[in-house]
C-alpha cells in the first residue's frame, strides 16, 4: 500500500515499530504533492524540502536509539494560514499580509509543534476567513479534489482538499459559520468543531462577547481527528486512547428538528439523501426522533447574524480603517453592518442566545445528540463567491445558504461532521452530529461506530 494510503494514527504505529521512516514519508509526500496541488491549490507557502528532511532525519536516529516520542512525531501537516507561524509566511488570505512573517506561533501551532509534527506549509482560505468558498488574491482558488470545477468549500477548503487528496494525513481548520462543516462536507471527510475554547487560540476579544469561532481539525478517519486533536489540545489528554478501545455507545437517542430544518433554505435532493442516511443511522439501531423546537425559530439567525457581524468588525477594525479598500464587497458589508450595532442591540442578541441556549441544552437532557446535515446544497462551481439562489429562492445574505450551520456555533457547542462517501461530487454530503459542551468523546466514538458499520456493509 502506497504510504499516502495509511490513516494517521496507522502511520503512527508504523514509525513507531521502525517499519517506516520520517523521512521515507516525508519524501512520498512531497512526490504527491508535486503531483496534485498544482490542480487542486490546496496547499500553499510550502516549505524547502531538503530543510524539513534534516529534521525528519534527526527523529528517525532518536527512535532508532529507543527513544520514546509523541506518536505525531514525524508526521507531516499543513497549518490553516489564519494561524501565525513563525518560520512561515501568514497571509490571512490578505494582499495586506501576503509577505508577512509572524514572529512566534500561535498557541495551538505550539502545540502542534511540541507533538513532533513537521510543519510544511499552509492550507489555503479565503480573505480573513470569511466566506464559505475558499479564494483570495493572494494564492488564487482551490479547487475540489471531487470535481476541479467545483469549490471545496471554506473557510478550511484548503485543509479539506489536501486531506482528501492525501497530501497530508490531516489538517487543522477552524470553524465560526460551517468553516470546518463545509468543505468537510464538499469533500468528504470528517470534521470536529469541539467546544470552543478546548484548543487555545489568539483572540483580541473581550469577555463581552461569546466565542462563537472554535479551532478544530479534517481528518479520513475518526481515530485521526482524535489524534490531531490530542495534539491540538496540547496537555494530557487521550480522546485518541479512550476511542481506540472497542467501546460502542449504547442506547443512543439522537433527534432531527424537523420544523427548524424546515424553515431554513435547503436543497430539495440534499434533504432527501439527508433523510435516507437517517434511515441507515436507524438499522444501526441509534434511536432517532423527530422533534420540533417550541421557540421562534428566527431568533436563531436574528441574534447570530449581530454577534457575528460585532465581531468581524471589531476582529479587522484596523484592516478596515487602514485598508478598507484591499477587502473584498462581503467583508466591508459585514464590518460595516457591526459597527453600526448599537450596544443595545448586541445586548439584546445575547439576551436572544442565553435564551435559546437554555432551550437547545433542555433538549440535549432529553437527547444525546441533535442531528443536521452539515450543508444546504451539494458543491457548486468555484467560479461563484456564493451561492444566489436555493430552489429557485434567492438567497437574501451571501452567507444564508450556510445558515444550517449557525445553531452549536452560537450556543458554544462541540460537533461532528460525517461523510456519506458517495464518491460523487453531485451527492457530495456530510451529516452533523452536535452534543452538548464537552461532549467530544461520545461524538468521536459515535463517528468510529458509524465509520466501521459502514466498513462493514462495503465489505457485504
Amino acid at each position: 500500500m502506497e504510504i499516502t494510503e495509511y490513516y494517521a494514527f496507522k502511520l503512527s504505529k508504523k514509525i513507531e515499530k521502525l517499519e517506516l521512516t520520517s523521512e521515507e514519508i516525508l519524501e512520498t509526500y512531497y512526490d504527491k504533492i508535486e503531483k496534485i496541488n498544482p490542480k487542486i491549490n490546496a496547499i500553499v507557502s510550502l516549505k524547502d524540502k531538503m530543510l524539513l528532511l534534516e529534521n525528519c532525519k534527526k527523529i528517525d536516529s532518536l527512535r532508532k536509539k529507543g527513544k520514546k516520542l509523541p506518536p505525531l512525531a514525524g508526521l507531516p501537516i499543513a497549518i490553516k494560514d489564519l494561524e501565525e507561524t513563525k518560520d512561515i509566511p501568514t497571509s490571512y488570505g490578505s494582499q495586506m499580509y501576503s509577505n508577512f512573517q509572524p514572529e512566534n506561533d500561535s498557541p495551538m501551532v505550539s502545540n502542534l509543534r511540541r507533538s513532533g509534527l513537521i510543519i510544511i506549509g499552509k492550507t489555503n482560505t479565503p480573505e480573513f476567513g470569511v466566506g464559505g468558498q475558499t479564494f483570495n488574491k493572494v494564492f488564487g482558488t482551490t479547487s475540489n479534489p471531487l470535481d476541479s470545477t467545483k469549490t471545496a468549500g471554506g473557510s478550511s477548503g484548503g485543509a479539506a482538499a489536501a486531506v482528501k487528496s492525501k497530501l497530508i494525513p490531516f489538517a487543522d481548520g477552524s470553524d465560526m459559520m460551517g468553516s470546518l462543516r463545509t468543505p468537510a462536507s464538499f469533500c468528504e471527510t470528517y470534521s470536529i468543531r469541539p467546544t470552543p475554547g478546548l484548543i487555545t487560540s489568539n483572540s483580541i476579544l473581550s469577555d463581552k462577547l461569546p466565542k462563537i469561532s472554535s479551532n478544530g481539525v479534517i481528518a479520513r478517519h475518526p481515530k485521526d481527528l482524535a489524534l490531531l486533536l490530542d495534539a491540538c489540545i496540547g496537555k494530557k489528554s487521550n480522546l485518541q486512547e479512550i476511542i481506540g478501545h472497542r467501546y460502542l455507545l449504547k442506547n443512543v437517542k439522537a433527534c432531527v428538528p424537523i420544523n427548524y430544518l424546515d424553515s431554513i433554505l435547503v436543497d430539495k435532493k440534499v434533504k432527501k439523501q439527508f433523510y435516507q442516511y437517517i434511515e441507515f443511522l436507524l438499522k444501526l439501531g441509534i434511536s432517532i426522533k423527530k422533534i420540533n423546537f417550541n421557540f421562534e425559530l428566527n431568533l436563531i439567525w436574528d441574534s447570530w447574524i449581530d454577534l457575528r457581524s460585532k465581531i468581524i468588525s471589531l476582529n479587522l477594525k484596523k484592516e478596515y480603517d487602514n485598508n478598507a479598500d484591499l477587502l473584498k464587497d462581503t467583508i466591508i458589508w459585514e464590518i460595516e453592518r457591526g459597527k453600526n450595532l448599537t450596544d443595545e442591540d448586541i445586548k439584546v442578541a445575547k439576551k436572544k442566545r442565553l435564551f435559546l441556549a437554555k432551550k437547545i441544552n433542555k433538549i440535549l437532557n432529553v437527547y444525546n445528540f441533535l442531528i443536521l446535515p452539515s450543508a444546504q446544497i451539494f458543491p457548486f462551481s468555484k467560479r461563484d463567491a456564493f451561492p444566489k439562489m436555493i430552489n429557485g429562492q434567492e438567497t437574501k445574505t451571501y452567507h444564508q445558504w450556510l445558515e444550517i450551520t449557525i445553531l452549536p456555533s452560537l450556543i458554544g457547542l462541540p460537533v461532528i461532521s460525517i461523510p456519506q462517501n458517495t464518491g460523487n461530487i453531485k451527492t457530495a454530503l456530510a451529516t452533523q452530529v452536535i452534543g452538548p459542551k464537552n461532549s467530544e468523546t461520545r461524538l468521536l466514538q459515535l463517528a468510529l461506530q458509524i465509520f466501521n458499520a459502514s466498513i462493514k456493509l462495503e465489505i457485504r
